[in-house]
């Protein structure tokens, strides 16, 4: 199903604070050396709380969604 949750491993902070991505994960989302990658957060959700993004593609998010509030709006 499409909305799962896929499991692709675990990864390890090196003590510069970074993570390397699973390769069955970059090669299934298009992950190549040079993307930018968003990382969120937040508080409210405690420790649970990390997301990645894709930069084009929150901004694709984005787009639809002031799509949906103009149409939305217009009725």
């Amino acid at each position: 199903m499409e909305n799962e949750l896929d499991f692709y491993g675990s990864v390890t902070v090196g003590e510069r604070g970074q993570i390397v991505l699973p390769s069955k994960l970059r090669k299934k989302f298009g992950i190549k050396a040079g993307d930018k990658i968003l990382v969120l957060g937040r508080k409210a959700y405690g420790k649970w709380g990390i997301f990645l993004v894709k930069a084009e593609i929150l901004a694709k998010i984005i787009e639809e969604w002031e799509e949906k509030i103009k149409k939305a709006f217009k009725k």
